[in-house]
């Protein structure tokens, strides 16, 4: 009986060793590859009447999203430091991000950075035609 309860006893033992390191990997917030993470959250909006723009594409590195129909983002699993937003919208909707608009964002490590204002976009002028000569 002795042998037996030594036994159970190892196996739990055994057990709870295989869970406790298990669990601790991939955890952390670094989705496993041991580079700490962490989350943008911001707002798109269309500079001409302040409203929300749904569908616009925002990304940095190989890490995208789309807003919402309130012009809302979140990327997730963003490496945390200095980054870049890469906002476009399709070639339909014809819109940019104006020049000198800051897209630089530090990214904090297991935390979310929230865009302190919303990213205006307008609408992408094209250079007029070439008068006839």
């Amino acid at each position: 009986m002795t042998k037996t309860r030594r036994c159970v006893g190892l196996v739990a033992l055994a057990l709870i060793a295989a869970a406790v390191l298990f669990a601790g990997c991939g955890g952390g917030g670094d989705g496993g590859n041991g580079v700490a993470t962490g989350s943008v959250s911001g707002t798109i909006t269309y500079a001409a009447t302040g409203n929300p723009l749904g569908g616009i594409t925002v990304a940095i590195g190989g890490i995208s999203t789309t807003t919402n129909a309130n012009g809302q983002f979140t990327l997730n699993g963003v490496p945390a430091g200095a980054q870049v937003l890469q906002i476009t919208a399709d070639a339909a909707r014809d819109l940019v991000i104006p020049p000198g608009v800051p897209l630089a964002v530090d990214v904090t490590a297991g935390g979310t950075t929230q865009l302190p204002a919303p990213v205006q976009m307008v609408d992408d002028v094209d250079s007029p035609p070439e008068p006839p000569s």
